[in-house]
């Protein structure tokens, strides 16, 4: 039964009508869209971080007649290099490119959740309660953890959903059905995990067909149909690899390289430890307002006839984003970008219900609320190792840019105050780009041998190797064939430039904690190949730059 503490008007199911300015509800809206513009706006103001450099270079590399693994290497699946190379075809070469797409996806999902939210709870509000928590969260995570595959497949996951509860007529339920598996099986083309929802899906569609039809037949058809449909975008990504003769260059990517990676990081661990990790990280590390909201979410008691439902079909594709994180054994925060919205969705409940119980109480109520959101926000932050301490200080640092009188190097000084953590400095890759500029020709080919491939994407000068970062010749599983395959490489495409990285020691990528420098000691003979054909240039930062002799 619904709550006696939420008024009939909010028990009724939602209209399109707007909500009144003298509602409370309206003001509520307000605020949440506020919070989804502005999360939306800090969004536009990321930089690249490392990965984000390797998608831009290979989502070039393929508007270029290039393709992925077999002319430029990187481990993730190929459909966020579709993404990269979408983005820059719409919007041009810029770093704003992907954010664009990104913000554009950020926003269909919370349109997506308030739908959601119409089907199972009756109010699409709630929905966009659950979206601003998104979209709040979601820019939390900041530069190096947004744009990342996990993102836009967690936004197909949401349209996937509001596919499969969404009503329609008998003739076209079959193709929402389709479309809902061809999401999904898009979204397995970012994170394969991700491509799990459908079974959950399925599953969720086959009783509804039963309670439907009592027919076992009609219950098996949106499996079979859903099944088929998430297939179709694998299938054509297979054939356009069979096509170009990159399907082996992939093979040995996802069968030979990825398994040892992934090993890493099940060191001394049990499956069990692994998903309860990843649980504990989704629902209570990342927002505290989010955590305190799925709380409320399933200990007041039910607004709707349809809650557990919701709930029921939103956890089960939880659970399956969860095994997905437990396996891969690394739990970095963007594997976590395509659940974290719907966890929040889950919190959009129980804050509503919060809000309703605080009414009530009128003005004192109001302010009650307000102040545990704003408590409850400042209580975690997704990110806390990135310079200027908080995001709140870092968003007014990005405010001010953009309001400040832009200047031609605006972007660089904002980039030179914001955008370095670790081993990782967009400054520093900035000027060695220019120096590589400033000493090769456009056609010129250069090499990095280290983990910056923004320098190919920032200097606009080709990799002379497909490896444009340095990792699989620094790994034990895959060390000589790689390393085989890059010299390769470099004796058919001479670089007119080397760039050495020092200090780029991960050990959880790697397994060990050497840095590219040491490497290079290791590896004859590439360090024969800049011992004997190329000059020490000059230094900057951690990056040593040799030129070709002859050039």
């Amino acid at each position: 039964m619904p709550s006696a503490s939420v008024p009939p008007s909010a028990r009724a199911v939602d209209t399109l009508a707007r909500p009144r300015i003298g509602d409370p509800d309206f003001w509520l809206s307000i605020a949440c869209w506020l919070v989804v513009a502005l999360s939306a706006l800090q969004i536009l103001l990321f930089s690249f971080g490392r990965d984000q450099s390797i998608y831009a270079v290979v989502g070039d590399g393929i508007l270029h007649g290039k393709m992925p693994y077999r002319d430029l290497w990187d481990f993730k699946p190929p459909g966020i290099f579709l993404i990269y190379a979408a983005a820059e075809q719409l919007f041009g070469r810029t770093m704003l490119a992907p954010r664009l797409l990104e913000v554009a996806g950020l926003v269909g999902a919370v349109f997506g959740l308030r739908r959601l939210a119409h089907v199972f709870f009756g109010m699409r509000r709630i929905g966009l309660v659950g979206g601003a928590v998104a979209a709040l969260t979601h820019a939390q995570l900041e530069f190096w953890h947004t744009g990342q595959p996990e993102a836009f497949g967690g936004f197909l996951t949401i349209y996937a959903l509001v596919l499969t509860v969404s009503e329609y007529a008998p003739g076209r339920r079959a193709l929402a059905w389709a479309g809902a598996g061809a999401l999904f099986g898009a979204a397995f083309l970012l994170k394969p995990p991700l491509g799990g929802g459908a079974l959950v899906c399925a599953v969720y569609l086959a009783r509804r067909e039963w309670v439907r039809t009592g027919s076992a037949r009609a219950a098996a058809w949106p499996v079979v149909v859903v099944g088929l449909a998430s297939l179709a975008p694998l299938l054509a990504t297979a054939m356009w690899f069979r096509a170009a003769g990159a399907w082996e260059a992939l093979r040995w990517t996802f069968a030979d390289f990825t398994p040892g990676y992934t090993k890493l990081g099940w060191a001394g661990s049990s499956a069990g430890g692994m998903f309860y990790h990843a649980l504990t990280l989704a629902f209570t590390h990342y927002s505290a307002l989010a955590l305190f909201g799925v709380v409320a979410a399933i200990a007041m008691r039910a607004i709707h006839t349809r809650e557990r439902e919701g709930l029921g079909l939103i956890l089960g594709v939880v659970s399956i984003h969860l095994t997905g994180i437990a396996m891969q054994g690394k739990f970095f925060q963007y594997h976590f970008s395509a659940t974290l919205p719907l966890v929040a969705f889950i919190a959009g409940l129980g804050l509503y219900k919060l809000w309703r119980r605080c009414l009530p109480g009128g003005a004192g109520g109001v302010v009650a609320f307000a102040s545990f959101v704003v408590v409850a926000v400042s209580m975690r932050q997704a990110v806390n190792d990135l310079p200027h301490g908080s995001f709140w200080e870092r968003s007014r640092v990005r405010l001010a840019s953009l309001l400040a009188e832009h200047g031609s190097g605006s972007r660089v000084l904002l980039d030179r105050d914001l955008y370095y953590v670790a081993d990782y400095d967009l400054d520093a890759d900035r000027r060695v780009a220019l120096e590589l500029e400033a000493h090769t020709s456009p056609s010129a080919k250069i090499f990095v041998w280290g983990f910056e491939p923004g320098i190919y994407w920032l200097s606009n000068r080709e990799p002379a190797s497909r490896f444009i970062y340095d990792v699989p010749q620094r790994v034990s599983w895959q060390r000589e064939s790689a390393r085989a395959s890059l010299m390769e490489d470099l004796r058919r495409n001479p670089p007119a430039m080397i760039v050495v990285q020092r200090n780029d020691v991960f050990p959880f990528v790697t397994g060990d904690n050497v840095d590219s420098a040491g490497a290079l000691a290791g590896f004859p003979a590439l360090d024969a190949l800049v011992r004997d054909h190329y000059r020490r240039m000059s230094e900057l930062e951690d990056f040593t730059l040799y030129q070709r002799l002859d050039e």
